[in-house]
């Protein structure tokens, strides 16, 4: 059987050990790895699902925002993750949002982020480097989804947390299917068909487990 083309962003330039990571996921998922570093020239069906990786912060003028706080922006990869959501919207493809991913994907079909998060949630987070990359933190899935049918009969998951900016306003056609222990969205999927999805964790950091890597496997299945 043919693999599924899975094609992925991350930043522009750099990001070479993930980009190796990430197509290594994809490949032992089953599907063929395409890293896309250019904004589409044609209407042409180039992959069967698009995966929007982690990074740098979204520039607050694509949710018709003002810069509340300072932070390093990517505005050549904003460009080139809407040129290519706008393609996956337009051939009805399937979309995995992580991190950053899952907010460009709320920003891109109409909702907006918190700049900073709420210190109620993050009292506990570790600062240091180590703590920061070793923290887990548990999150509660909300109702019948597509994760939790991945992560199902569990309707809590522990994951990562490697961000500073959260959903404010879920965009409209999508919905929340999991939130934090004391709030937050975790993530959202569109309402109907294709599979859009995003989580605001780093599955591909937790590959390691049997239940990260049934995440990947169930995506790369649906854009078969």
């Amino acid at each position: 059987m043919t693999r599924p083309v899975i094609a992925y962003v991350t930043a522009p330039k750099g990001d070479l050990i993930l980009s190796l990571l990430v197509g290594a996921v994809i490949r032992l998922s089953g599907g063929k790895p395409l890293r896309l570093r250019e904004e589409p020239r044609s209407g042409e069906r180039l992959f069967d699902g698009l995966i929007l990786m982690g990074g740098l912060d979204i520039h607050p003028s694509r949710y018709d925002a003002s810069i509340e706080i300072e932070s390093r922006f990517d505005p050549e990869r904003d460009g080139l993750e809407i040129g290519w959501l706008q393609h996956a919207r337009d051939q009805d493809l399937p979309v995995l949002g992580i991190c950053r991913g899952l907010q460009m994907l709320n920003i891109f079909y109409g909702g907006d982020l918190h700049q900073k998060l709420d210190p109620e949630l993050t009292r506990d987070w570790p600062n240091g480097p180590l703590g920061y990359t070793l923290f887990r933190k548990p999150i509660q899935l909300t109702g019948q989804s597509f994760l939790s049918d991945v992560f199902a009969p569990y309707e809590t998951v522990s994951v990562n947390s490697l961000h500073r900016r959260a959903v404010r306003t879920i965009a409209p056609g999508f919905h929340a299917t999991a939130c934090g222990e004391r709030g937050g969205v975790q993530a959202i999927e569109a309402d109907n068909a294709p599979l859009r999805l995003g989580v605001q964790f780093h599955p591909e950091l937790l590959v390691y487990r049997a239940d990260m890597r049934r995440l990947f496997r169930a995506f790369i299945k649906a854009c078969a």
